[in-house]
Order: C-alpha cells, then sequence, then structure tokens
C-alpha cells in the first residue's frame, strides 16, 4: 500500500516506522530539522526491547509532492487538526482512506468537516507511548503498541492494513466493527492518564504507588464513564475496574504525551481531554471535579509556557 503519515511525530513516527519495515510504501509529512534529519539520517526508534533504526526515508513537508494514496495514518496533534486536514487535501483522492489515531473524541468529525462528507475518515485508536526524542529519533518506553480501528464493515483498505501489521513485532493492528465504543474507552484512559501524569507532574509508577495519586486518577475514570452514560454511549459494566487495572500494568516510567509537552513548554491537548470533560460535564449537568481540577490548574499553560511575570 501507499501510506502517508500526516504527522510524523512520536506516534506517526512510530506507526510509519513498523509499516515501512513491513515493506509499504510509507511517506512520512514532517518539518524543520526532523524532516531534515528523516531525510539525511533516516528514522531510528529507541525501545528497550524492540529498537529498529531505517535509512533515510521518504519524507515531505509538501502533501501536493507526493500525491494520493491508499491510507492517511493522521497523527498529528488536536489543536492542528483543522489546518492539517486542510493541507493534507492533495493526499485524498476518491478510494482514500483517512485513519485518525488522534486522542481524545471528536477527530473523525473535526476532519470530514474539512474535506467533505464523502471523504472515507475510519476512526481508530493507538495504544503506545512514543515522543520525538531528537530529530529522526523516536523514543518510547515499551509496553502496548497496538492500534484498533474502524472495520468499516469490511473496508478492503483497512483489511489490507492489518495483514500488513500481521507479522511485526512491534506493531499489531486489530479492526474493530464498534469503533464509537473503542474511542470512548480509549478516551477514559487517556484523559485520566494525561490528567494525573501532567497535574501531578509524576509517572504512573509514582502515581499507582501512593494511594491519594492512586484515588485522584480513580475519580478522573469514573467521571468519564459517568460522561459516557450521559451521553448514552454504552460502556460496558466493570469498565472502571479493567481500567485501573490496565493503568496499574503499564510502565512505572510512563506518562503521557502532554506531560512531556508540559515539561517542554509546548501547547498542550487540554482543551480536548479533561477540558473536554470538564466542558462536557457543565453541557449535561454532570459534575466533574477531578478532572475541572486538572483543566483549571493547567489552562495557563494550554498553549506553552506562559510569559514570565512582569
Amino acid at each position: 500500500m501507499r501510506i502517508a503519515i500526516m504527522g510524523s511525530g512520536g506516534v506517526g513516527g512510530y506507526v510509519g516506522a513498523w509499516l515501512q519495515q513491513a515493506g509499504q510504501d510509507v511517506h512520512f509529512i514532517a518539518r524543520g530539522a526532523h524532516l531534515a534529519a528523516l531525510r539525511s539520517e533516516g528514522l531510528r526508534i529507541e525501545h528497550p526491547q524492540l529498537p529498529l533504526q531505517l535509512p533515510p526515508v521518504q519524507a515531505s513537508d509538501d502533501p501536493a509532492a507526493i500525491g494520493p494514496v491508499d491510507l492517511v495514518i493522521f497523527a498529528v496533534k488536536l489543536f492542528d487538526t483543522e489546518a492539517a486536514a486542510r493541507q493534507m487535501a492533495p493526499l485524498v483522492g476518491p478510494e482514500t482512506r483517512v485513519l485518525t489515531l488522534q486522542n481524545g473524541i471528536d477527530s473523525v468529525a473535526m476532519i470530514r468537516a474539512q474535506l467533505g462528507p464523502a471523504a472515507q475518515v475510519r476512526g481508530g485508536v493507538i495504544y503506545v507511548s512514543a515522543v520525538i526524542e531528537r530529530p529522526g529519533v523516536i523514543r518510547s518506553p515499551g509496553g502496548l503498541h497496538s492500534i484498533v480501528a474502524d472495520s468499516a464493515q469490511g473496508d478492503p483498505v483497512m483489511a489490507a492494513l492489518q495483514q500488513a501489521a500481521a507479522d511485526l513485532p512491534g506493531l499489531e493492528i486489530k479492526l474493530s466493527e464498534h469503533a464509537d465504543l473503542v474511542i470512548w474507552e480509549k478516551f477514559v484512559v487517556l484523559a485520566a492518564v494525561s490528567g494525573a501524569t501532567t497535574l501531578l507532574r509524576a509517572r504512573l509508577g509514582a502515581i499507582n504507588g501512593h494511594p491519594e495519586a492512586r484515588a485522584f486518577l480513580r475519580q478522573l475514570v469514573d467521571e468519564s464513564i459517568a460522561l459516557a452514560q450521559a451521553r448514552g454511549v454504552g460502556l460496558r459494566a466493570g469498565l472502571a475496574d479493567e481500567v485501573m487495572a490496565r493503568i496499574g500494568g503499564m510502565p512505572p516510567a510512563m506518562r503521557s504525551s502532554m506531560s512531556e509537552d508540559l515539561e517542554r513548554g509546548n501547547r498542550l491537548e487540554l482543551g480536548w481531554l479533561s477540558g473536554r470533560v470538564h466542558a462536557l460535564g457543565l453541557e449535561l449537568g454532570v459534575p466533574t471535579p477531578a478532572h475541572s481540577a486538572v483543566y483549571r490548574g493547567l489552562v495557563l499553560y494550554e498553549n506553552g509556557a506562559p510569559a514570565a511575570p512582569l
């Protein structure tokens, strides 16, 4: 398959690297020093069990130079969604599928609003921790490395994507007929982990090891589930306990990309995670004190590190 990675940061770079390792024709959309490194030195995945080194890869900052592809993996930060969706228009032909692996619960609608109602946009989630360590280098602490994507009632392109990753040690792809539920389940996990690790400035090992911090994490999980129920999303009974067990099994060194972004002074996806829970809670009349505390405690950093006081 001819695949474009729209957003070749931590997640996009990780997925694209493994798909290229599987023999797919992968084109990375990147910019700046990261783009230069991809072109000159290749792409490297630093991983404790599954390191990967690719030679110089096909990379560009101009989607028009690539043209229509079979599949776009859309992995930009949520605050860049609208601009990136417009920019990728030259990649999207009548038979192109766009698979969004973004965080949150709004991605499919946001992309389709830019590309038009005929666009074949598929929702999906990815479970992997990966960030740009330096230009051309993606760092992952290990743990989960799986994608769950919309099967779209047997869409052949989605089936081909699943088959492409069938023998990969570093990437597993599953298809689901209930992508909306999968996206909400990921949102419950991600909003809690991102909120706790970022507000508390701590990694999961420390949070899971302290009873008060773990209680805060559970409160974040419970609030998102309550919101889903209020919106009529049929999440299964017992999900909160499953989520806490899953988080408890994650690598102790793991933290969210939002926590990394806060430390680096970058923009945060806050408005689409705890901020989204906070706003939906107000809209639906569902109390969300923990997520509201995360949102209000970080809102001054939402657009990057605030200017130094006068």
